[in-house]
């Protein structure tokens, strides 16, 4: 079923085993706050990400698609597994970078059914 996430339709599932995928890695500079859109900067959705603060004194902080900030303690990381990810906002800590590893899937204009059908004939 499509939904939308922040102004866009996603046609992907994130377990739809007909999307191709791949994965793309951000770093976020110590002491900054950087916005990944990856509709804007791979032509993609994730659909899955890992979080990992290299700060070893201070915590960072991120967002997913718009909603509330969540901490990360420093040296700490966390992964957002089979989701539709539009955005990801993240704050670093002032002594270390931020790393984001994501699994993306091109943005689709057909469903999942309609992927399967083509594919198998």
């Amino acid at each position: 079923m499509p939904q939308v996430v922040q102004g866009y339709l996603v046609n992907t599932k994130p377990s739809d085993t007909t999307a191709e995928s791949t994965y793309v890695s951000d770093v976020v500079a110590a002491g900054t706050t950087q916005t990944i859109h990856y509709p804007a900067q791979y032509r993609s959705f994730a659909i899955s990400a890992a979080i990992k603060n290299q700060d070893g004194t201070n915590a960072s902080s991120f967002s997913v698609n718009g909603q509330p900030a969540i901490s990360l303690s420093s040296g700490s990381d966390q992964n957002i597994n089979n989701q539709s990810i539009v955005s990801i906002t993240v704050t670093a800590g002032a002594l270390g970078t931020c790393d984001i590893l994501a699994q993306v899937t091109p943005i689709y204009y057909t469903t999942e059914s309609t992927r399967f059908t083509q594919d198998r004939g």
